[in-house]
């Protein structure tokens, strides 16, 4: 259990500070993730206040889960922040708003279901880290363990990271018409 608590604890800490750095990389990527929240539905007045709230979460949810016993408090403010963000995601689908995310920086990827995706395995990361926090979990002993742990979790991150990059593999810019899914054979159906 410990490092699977190790594990979890990098994977979101490094999301997290790929998102608050991503955000923060320029005054472009700033105002592309402000622009993303507005388009999201946050008034204007609030917008730049939201935006540096949401910086400054989470920069501190990284530092929360760095520290011992287990990053509980860390994993409570992501769970609250992962959360707001996927209530956000799910209200601008709903809508039709075309928005970009805006997650790790300027971006050009529309939100879109992989979105919610993302953001559903980040929260049962989030939860089992709190429950396996919450147990007193001891740190982990054995350095090979522990560099192996590393591994497996930074490789984790940048598939949450690349989720846009990787989805954008997998389309095929085919129209898709709504109802049942027809065969491609050219012979009809007996």
């Amino acid at each position: 259990m410990a490092y699977a608590l190790l594990g979890v604890r990098l994977v979101v800490g490094i999301v997290f500070a790929a998102s608050a750095f991503g955000k923060l990389r320029g005054a472009e990527a700033f105002r592309r993730f402000e622009e993303a929240a507005r388009a999201m539905g946050v008034p204007a007045r609030l917008n730049r206040p939201v935006a540096v709230a949401v910086i400054l979460g989470e920069c501190a949810a990284v530092v929360l889960l760095a520290l011992e016993p287990g990053g509980a408090p860390g994993f409570v403010l992501t769970l609250l922040l992962l959360t707001a963000f996927t209530a956000g995601i799910v209200r601008t689908l709903r809508s039709g708003t075309k928005a970009s995310c805006a997650c790790f920086g300027a971006t050009t990827v529309p939100i879109g279901r992989r979105h919610v995706v993302r953001n559903g395995v980040l929260l049962a990361l989030a939860l089992f880290g709190l429950a396996a926090a919450l147990t007193g979990t001891a740190a982990p002993a054995s350095t090979p363990g522990v560099l192996i742990t590393a591994f497996g979790a930074l490789t984790g991150a940048l598939l949450v990271i690349f989720t846009d990059e990787i989805g954008t593999l997998f389309e095929d810019d085919t129209p898709r018409a709504p109802g049942r899914v027809r065969s491609s054979s050219s012979h009809p159906a007996r």
